[in-house]
């Protein structure tokens, strides 16, 4: 398996941490298409959807809740 995307793992993150892809795009400095790109294609990589997109706020499903969990364990402690 190939490493995990990086700029994917930040853009989902950032979904998951904000709420939503527009507040996502807005912390990062990016649009909100570029946001669902990375967050697509995060999700092929991983083989799964991360998020419901049923109305106008993603919510995680359990995968993307795990993997949101672990990541931001991971970049507190790179920070």
């Amino acid at each position: 398996m190939s490493q995990a995307p990086l700029n994917a793992l930040r853009a989902f993150e950032a979904v998951a941490r904000t709420g939503s892809f527009r507040a996502a795009a807005e912390a990062l400095f990016v649009t909100q298409p570029a946001i669902s790109h990375q967050v697509r294609h995060l999700e092929d990589w991983v083989g799964a959807p991360l998020f419901n997109r049923q109305g106008r706020l993603p919510v995680l499903t359990p995968r993307g809740e795990a993997l949101a969990r672990d990541l931001s364990l991971a970049f507190d402690s790179i920070a």
